[in-house]
């Protein structure tokens, strides 16, 4: 009985006993001290380490460490560092080699004003979801925009239209509101701290059709407008560029995205200007640069809450087509 129990209490006591941990040894280049650490992990920039005399984890740069000193102490550690080294550069040469085969992987290269207007054009044509019809309800946008919803969603429609390269804005009048004769208004929504009652509008058939496309598009995940479609609906402006500059505000994604073409193509342009076998055309890239650069700063400064860019951004934005549909 006595041995039984001496065997349970061992049993019980090994149990308990910590697992074997691997150890790491570590020194500093120029530094005579070494130390022991539990080897926890490494990658390709770094070892992490956890000290034995504590709960404290460190990780140390291979850089910063003696690394002669360590291959030789730590021939395991170091052989799987060698591995994960071989195969960062393996990956990186595929990566390589798989760019150099890419067609797409090299971006067309802008030679003169022509090509380099060129290849702005293609670029104002990639394709945005335009505003999130989850994130705007209707009901609100329209009141704080003072906006019939009728042209709301034909806005939606222009856009679209304007977004195609051969797309045209009709000179079409648009349908004015009918107030519904049973109510005088709908709810009142509360916009900006104030109540401001709706007026409950009858929908054409027209914007009942631009409605459902829009709505369809967003929740398939198209992307049926762009960049040119801005310029063109916030150039005419009128009742036409109302629902559009509305939209633009609300569609942060979209902004960051114009803006970034934007200040790309103005560096492209500044860059030609410089060349000295397109001296002769100097002058006409350093007038495509300042309006890139203006349309750059004045969508920049758009936000939902703020609309005093708007007759500027107009302005922009005919400069910018001029020169680039000629």
């Amino acid at each position: 009985m006595q041995l039984v129990r001496l065997l349970l209490v061992a049993s019980l006591a090994l149990a308990t006993l910590p697992a074997f941990a691997e150890t790491v040894h570590l020194r500093r280049p120029g530094n005579a001290t070494t130390i022991t650490f539990e080897y926890i992990t490494l990658d390709e920039t770094a070892i992490m380490v956890k000290r034995l005399d504590s709960d404290a984890v460190l990780n140390y740069k291979w850089d910063d460490l003696d690394l002669d000193w360590i291959k030789k102490n730590n021939p395991k550690i170091w052989a799987e560092r060698e591995l994960l080294l071989s195969d960062a550069k393996a990956e990186k040469k595929m990566a390589k080699k798989e760019a150099e085969v890419d067609p797409f992987a090299q971006e067309a290269t802008a030679t003169d004003t022509k090509s380099l207007v060129k290849n702005l054009l293609i670029s104002l044509q990639d394709g945005f979801k335009g505003m999130s019809l989850e994130a705007n309800r209707t009901e609100a946008v329209c009141n704080e925009f003072q906006l019939d919803e009728n042209l709301l969603w034909l806005g939606f429609e222009d856009l679209k239209r304007a977004s195609q390269l051969s797309g045209k804005l009709e000179a079409t009048a648009r349908p004015q509101a009918v107030v519904e004769d049973n109510m005088d208004a709908g709810p009142k929504t509360k916009v900006k701290g104030k109540s401001v009652a709706v007026a409950k509008v009858r929908k054409s058939p027209e914007a009942a059709a631009a409605e459902a496309m829009a709505r369809k598009d967003f929740a398939e995940g198209n992307r049926p407008y762009n960049t040119l479609g801005y310029l063109r609906t916030l150039a005419e402006g009128g009742t036409k560029g109302k629902p559009i500059w509305m939209m633009l505000r609300r569609s942060t994604a979209d902004r960051e995205v114009m803006k970034a073409i934007f200040d790309k193509y103005a560096k492209m342009a500044g860059d030609l200007a410089e060349k000295p076998e397109l001296k002769a055309s100097k002058g006409e890239l350093a007038v495509l640069k300042k309006a890139l650069e203006n349309c750059a700063d004045s969508v920049g400064k758009v936000t939902r809450e703020s609309n005093v860019v708007e007759a500027r951004l107009q302005t922009d934005c005919r400069a910018l087509l001029t020169l680039v549909l000629r």
